[in-house]
């Protein structure tokens, strides 16, 4: 056999049929051993060819193939590595709890109120420093009055009332005159009946009226419509309540108002 002859390795972990896989024995692999039977060159020729040997007997090894493949599932096995699963009540690795969570919640609450009282702070400070700045202006004396011994005071006006015109003069008397002949009369002589008297008027106006017994002829008078300049007899009935009568004239004057003049006459 010559240093030429092609030979055939078996992959690793498969040994061959009947054989021991290789580092088993303890000692090292031998060199790969030839086939039992020499390649013959190709220009030799058939009658150069040794006679092919008888088949071996089939064994059952004889269809397995040469190499052995390793299944899906142990690759993915053996690139996973085993999970390990934490005991209860262990914190997931990387992750924050609640008190973790209430403590950076707190503390941006208290860097913002910190800031909110920094800022207002620093508001009143500018505040402070415009207004201390701002020029104060510098009260001005005023001259005081010198009170002068000399000057009297001035005193006040009284406010003068509105006097209210004065009423119009009373109208002229309308009776000019109104006379009776006699103011006492002598029942006793004329035996208690009447005695004659005599009356006399001037007046100016409108009407002019005689009564007997009033004050306003007007009301109830004994004569109407008499002229304003006049003498007339009346008789006086002797045995009046207290001794006496009165009679009246009334005149009506150009403006319409009444002017009203009486006599008593007694009796003795």
């Amino acid at each position: 056999m010559s240093d030429d002859t092609p030979t055939q390795r078996y992959p690793d972990g498969f040994p061959p049929p009947g054989g021991r896989p290789p580092g088993e024995s303890g000692q090292p692999d031998a060199a790969p051993t030839g086939p039992t039977q020499p390649l013959v060159p190709a220009e030799s020729g058939p009658e150069s060819l040794p006679p092919e040997p008888a088949p071996p007997a089939a064994s059952p090894l004889a269809d397995a193939p040469t190499e052995r493949f390793a299944s899906p599932d142990a690759f993915a096995a053996a690139s996973v590595p085993p999970a390990v699963v934490p005991p209860a009540g262990t914190p997931p690795p990387g992750g924050r709890t609640s008190d973790d969570e209430r403590r950076s919640r707190g503390l941006i609450i208290g860097l913002a109120i910190a800031g909110g009282v920094l800022l207002l702070a620093l508001i009143a400070l500018l505040i402070w420093l415009a207004t201390s700045q701002a020029p104060t202006a510098e009260p001005t004396e005023s001259p005081t009055p010198s009170a002068s011994s000399s000057e009297t005071p001035t005193p006040t006006p009284t406010p003068t009332e509105t006097e209210e015109p004065p009423p119009p003069p009373p109208p002229a008397d309308a009776i000019a005159t109104f006379t009776a002949s006699a103011e006492q009369v002598d029942c006793t002589a004329a035996g208690g009946t009447s005695v004659p008297v005599t009356f006399s008027w001037a007046a100016t106006g409108n009407l002019l009226w005689f009564g007997i017994g009033t004050d306003d002829a007007s009301v109830n008078p004994y004569e109407s419509d008499l002229p304003l300049n006049y003498t007339m007899d009346v008789d006086y009935q002797c045995g009046q309540p207290g001794q006496q009568q009165r009679y009246t004239i009334t005149v009506e004057r150009t403006d319409g108002t009444h002017e009203s003049k009486t006599l008593i006459i007694r009796e003795i």
